[in-house]
């Protein structure tokens, strides 16, 4: 199953890509990216929320109106149950400037998209993609919970709304999850109508097993929501209690731009 793309029908790439074909198979490029293989999650749940590829970018502000355009164009040539998603990094501990998430809740429909042809056209995506930003880092993960928020598509994110992430490196991963299934019940009312997640990283994340994501409708929704969590004794004993199985790793701030399909 091929998806293609015009990526020459705007100019921005027509600078940075001349010397490529005018057909680039996205679909193909994207697949080689992922190493699919049998998830090893260990928790109970049979199947996951869904699954990415996170790319952390580093972009300069006269390229960002040129990614976004060649990301739109891109898009439109994935399935519809491909989700691209573009984030500003407002916090972050690294010197990355964006992300890049790749999802879908069918990890057939990522399979499929794997091929013996891929390797030409994933050469010239990322040749395509590293004219326009330096990729710092490349995650591959699942969304293992999801509570709140659009439970019937986890991964699907409003334009300027907000996610902050908490990722961590777990001794224990079923205390993990318990733990994060306690605090969705536990807490329901300090997130209203915002949602939560706990993801394990699969490949590519150095010392982080897991992250924490919770969404936020705005800047201020993020600064109450978190003060209410911090003004909580119940969350603050939750949280010590992690600190004998988990050691916090980096967490961040991301403003979403825009998302596609």
């Amino acid at each position: 199953m091929k998806f293609m793309i015009d990526a020459t029908a705007y100019p921005i790439e027509k600078t940075i890509m001349n010397h490529l074909s005018t057909r680039i198979t996205l679909g193909l490029a994207l697949a080689a990216l992922f190493a699919y293989g049998q998830l090893q999650t260990i928790h109970a749940q049979d199947k996951p929320s869904f699954e990415f590829m996170h790319m952390e970018l580093k972009v300069t502000p006269q390229n960002e109106a040129s990614l976004v355009s060649f990301l739109e164009e891109s898009s439109m040539s994935l399935p519809g149950q491909v989700k691209v998603t573009l984030g500003e990094k407002v916090f972050s501990p690294t010197s990355a400037t964006h992300e890049l998430v790749f999802s879908s809740q069918d990890g057939d429909i990522l399979a499929d998209l794997m091929s013996g042809e891929n390797q030409p056209a994933r050469t010239k995506f990322m040749h395509a993609l590293k004219g326009l930003v330096e990729i710092q880092k490349t995650v591959r993960g699942v969304r293992l919970f999801h509570f709140g928020g659009n439970s019937s598509s986890p991964d699907t994110k409003q334009s300027t709304s907000y996610y902050g992430y908490w990722s961590v490196q777990s001794r224990d991963h079923e205390k993990t999850s318990q733990m994060f299934l306690t605090f969705a019940k536990d807490f329901a009312d300090l997130r209203k109508a915002n949602a939560v997640g706990l993801g394990q990283h699969v490949a590519g994340a150095s010392s982080m097993t897991h992250y924490y994501l919770h969404t936020f409708s705005s800047y201020r929704d993020y600064m109450d929501t978190y003060n209410a969590y911090m003004s909580s004794e119940a969350f603050q004993k939750h949280s010590q209690l992690k600190q004998s199985f988990e050691t916090p790793v980096e967490n961040g701030l991301i403003r979403i731009l825009r998302q596609w399909n």
